[in-house]
């Protein structure tokens, strides 16, 4: 931590990683209220005064403003903290139109949702460089439980570290104290990983370096219209679909097993395509010494293999992936986030040129399946419902929190070609309840 001139603002030093993601990360919370005539369920000033505190002790860059980056490797970003300035956005909201019962009755579906956790106060967390803000909370209240929306960008937390945070919240909240001493040095993080090793090229890079010296350049067409689906397995269904696993590839995990069957389902629907390719948004955290880190340790590791093996057999699509997960590296780690410094987002760059055009097979999954949402508690129970914000981005895939009885949500966005593919998949439906999510207005 760096003094200013003015003793009422400091400046923090961030890591490079903090800035390889501009998106907005939320997971909404909803928390049925068995008794609703029972007075103060999920107090509002408990929640915002905590949530101030834990904000504070655990995630001081989020008070930030005036984000600054720097070309030059191994420089750290800056953020301004002004202790004068107002505190982040906290709004509480009214809604007497939504109900949990309702929603649970719709399966969740958007259209049922509260409009605000649905669109309004994403918007403000978008891009840090150029002055959003980095944290918005929103509560709404409903006749029988409440919906709680924090929003934190991309630039301080990934899904681990956010939900870690809301976890120490709900600690604060409930017993009023933390679980354990916070270490937020983000600078002395960045300096572990690049004393580590010596950054390598990925596979990838090494194939877009093959692409652009062959010249091949794919034509960026205009998105195709696309839709989202929800594929829900209950504990039962999870259980058959470990037995249908255990035959095709045992040694696979379920999350990965799923993500094959997908894959494999871009790659059927696109037959004139020389390469399908896969990413997983993956951390470090398995690394004992990441284990405690508050920042984002996220980025993509993408792999690709010709578009005609992919569909061949599930089972070596699964190992495919699962090694994909298990070498990712601490090299490989440092040397993709110093793209991100030295070149501008270079690696973005390439992967929209290769990647993002139409016809060319992709699936990019999220996995956050475990991580224990559902532990979450304010002091007035677990919440009923962990939520997702669904991006209408084709080839996007989001595996959901684990429930407490073993089921499971993945939300899997599809142009039109692979999402009649989906539905003609019998592996898929002999396993899965698909539903088309309607789009929110």
């Amino acid at each position: 931590m760096l003094a200013s001139d003015d003793m009422k603002e400091q400046t923090l030093g961030l890591c490079p990683a903090d800035s390889a993601a501009h998106l907005p990360v939320m997971a909404p919370l909803y928390f049925e209220n068995p008794h609703s005539s029972t007075a103060g369920f999920m107090d509002f000033d408990i929640l915002k005064t905590t949530f101030y505190r834990t904000l504070t002790l655990c995630l001081p860059h989020a008070l930030g403003t005036n984000l600054r980056g720097s070309s030059d490797p191994g420089t750290p970003f800056l953020v301004t903290i002004d202790q004068s300035s107002e505190l982040p956005l906290v709004t509480k909201h009214i809604d007497d139109t939504c109900t949990i019962a309702e929603m649970r009755r719709s399966g969740f579906m958007p259209h049922v949702q509260p409009k605000v956790i649905l669109s309004e106060a994403s918007k403000l967390v978008r891009n840090p460089m150029s002055g959003d803000p980095l944290v918005t909370l929103d509560i709404v209240y409903m006749k029988d439980g409440v919906g709680v929306l924090l929003v934190i960008s991309h630039a301080i937390v990934d899904m681990a570290a956010y939900c870690r945070f809301v976890l120490e919240w709900g600690l604060v909240a409930k017993a009023g104290g933390l679980s354990r001493d916070m270490d937020t040095d983000r600078k002395r993080f960045w300096d572990l990983v690049s004393g580590l090793a010596t950054p390598v090229p990925t596979v990838f890079e090494n194939h877009m370096a093959e692409l652009n010296a062959a010249d091949t350049v794919l034509p960026l067409e205009h998105p195709q219209a696309s839709t989202i689906f929800r594929l829900s397995a209950d504990a039962t269904a999870m259980s058959k679909l470990a037995c249908t696993r255990d035959t095709m590839c045992p040694g696979i995990s379920l999350p990965n097993f799923i993500s094959a069957v997908l894959w494999r389902i871009t790659a059927l629907a696109c037959p004139n395509a020389k390469y399908a390719y896969f990413s997983s948004s993956l951390t470090i955290r398995n690394d004992p010494r990441f284990a405690e880190y508050w920042g984002n340790t996220s980025t993509f590791k993408f792999i690709y293999a010709p578009r005609d093996q992919v569909i061949e057999d599930v089972g070596r699509v699964a190992d495919w992936v699962q090694d994909s997960v298990r070498e990712f590296t601490v090299a490989e780690f440092a040397h993709i986030l110093g793209l991100y410094t030295v070149d501008g987002r270079w690696y973005d760059r390439s992967l929209s040129k290769y990647v993002g055009a139409a016809g060319v097979p992709r699936l990019s999954v999220m996995n956050i399946s475990r991580i224990p949402f559902y532990d979450i508690d304010f002091g007035w129970g677990r919440p009923t419902k962990v939520m997702y914000q669904t991006v209408g981005i084709p080839g996007l895939c989001f595996l959901m929190p684990q429930t407490g009885d073993g089921g499971i949500e993945v939300f899997v966005c599809l142009r039109e070609d692979a999402a009649n593919a989906l539905l003609a998949d019998e592996l898929v439906s002999s396993h899965f309840d698909v539903e088309e999510i309607p789009t929110a207005k």
